[in-house]
């Protein structure tokens, strides 16, 4: 876990989508925090755990058909009953996609998508730092 955020909330991912609603991932005192709803409401949805409930993917890749020939994504996986938050991020050439994800089982229930200009992503700097499943 990077030293700043044993004591201070960290950004982990923010950003709006077309209606209006946010996508917040903090770290504080040591736990992550997910949270979907309206700017400056009280969110919708709100899920805390500890890293050791979190999983993470992460891709980076060759990819020829596109621009820069590069292609990466990172997930931070939150469970909360039979329901799976999948926040995303990441890039296909220069083409940047962020957002959330949910799941009810194996079903996908919807995906929601970050307006490109209010992301705030360091969500590569934290699937790493997640204890080993």
């Amino acid at each position: 876990m990077p030293a700043a955020a044993a004591s201070h909330t960290v950004t982990v991912f923010h950003c709006v989508n077309k209606d209006k609603k946010v996508i917040d991932v903090i770290l504080k005192d040591g736990r992550y925090n997910y949270s979907f709803g309206k700017i400056d409401k009280v969110a919708d949805i709100s899920i805390d755990r500890a890293p050791a409930q979190l999983t993470s993917n992460y891709l980076n890749t060759r990819a020829a058909d596109t621009d820069t020939g590069t292609a990466s994504s990172y997930e931070l996986n939150f469970m909360n009953g039979d329901y799976h938050y999948q926040v995303f991020s990441g890039y296909t050439g220069s083409r940047y996609d962020g957002g959330v994800t949910v799941y009810k089982g194996d079903k996908l229930i919807t995906t929601v998508n970050c307006l490109p200009d209010t992301v705030v992503d360091y969500l590569a700097e934290h699937v790493f730092d997640l204890p080993e499943a």
